[in-house]
């Protein structure tokens, strides 16, 4: 049984459709990176399925249980994102708030875990990020790769079956982002489960499971890096490919 599953995501902003009836199913363990040009909604269907957005038609199957996108209520979207963790293009973290605190934030006000227990997850996910020794330091002080290594440490402190990453490495200079690939890596190779919206090719060759490439509102095509990167099927694909260096 697929551990995620949605049917006919459609989503549509004033009249313009963005989101042309999405089928995915990812499993568990899977690495599933989507590509494609901007504007092609990428980032809004990952959007609707952390219930960021609101899909105009849809179903989701989570861990079995199934939710139509159109009727769900909150308990039912709290109880998803708690088994879910999501990291954003600009980290999206509390200036004012130390690391520390970034992390355990979540665990105490959401799941009411203690202070200690909280701080005891959050130094662990920390550490397994390299940013243990920046524990007490704020947002402000720390570089865009390091901001987003703390983002990741946040959604891990949740234990959740998947991470949703939103372009995470498309405000960082090269070197950063390397920084921030190399801990998704070591999550893919530990089995973490994760969807990858990206424009880093070389990444998603690398260590997905499954690509799916996007374009104007529907997937184009999907299939193992192999299939999508050596052997594509759609012209489409072969020409987003052909201007994309990898």
């Amino acid at each position: 049984m697929a551990l995620l599953e949605i049917k006919n995501i459609h989503k549509a902003f004033s009249g313009n459709m963005v989101l042309k009836g999405i089928n995915l199913q990812v499993d568990r363990g899977d690495v599933v990176s989507i590509l494609g040009p901007s504007g092609s909604g990428k980032t809004t269907l990952l959007r609707c399925i952390n219930f960021l957005e609101k899909p105009d038609d849809g179903e989701m199957f989570f861990k079995g249980k199934s939710h139509n996108l159109t009727g769900i209520n909150g308990a039912e979207i709290s109880a998803i994102r708690k088994r879910t963790g999501f990291v954003f293009q600009n980290y999206n973290l509390f200036a004012n708030k130390t690391v520390l605190q970034n992390v355990t934030l979540g665990l105490t006000s959401a799941r009411h875990i203690s202070k200690h227990d909280a701080e005891k997850k959050a130094m662990s996910v920390l550490e397994k990020v390299g940013m243990k020794d920046k524990a007490s330091s704020y947002p402000s002080q720390l570089s865009g790769g390091q901001q987003q290594r703390v983002a990741i440490a946040r959604a891990l402190a949740t234990d959740p079956d998947i991470i949703y990453f939103d372009e995470p490495t498309s405000a960082l200079d090269p070197q950063l982002t390397a920084e921030v690939l190399d801990v998704m890596r070591e999550l893919a190779s530990e089995g973490m489960t994760m969807i990858v919206v990206t424009h880093e090719i070389g990444f998603a060759k690398e260590v997905s499971s499954k690509v799916v490439f996007m374009a104007d509102g529907v997937i184009v095509e999907e299939g193992t890096p192999q299939e999508i990167f050596v052997n594509p099927k759609q012209a489409r694909t072969r020409e987003f490919l052909r201007l994309t260096d990898f």
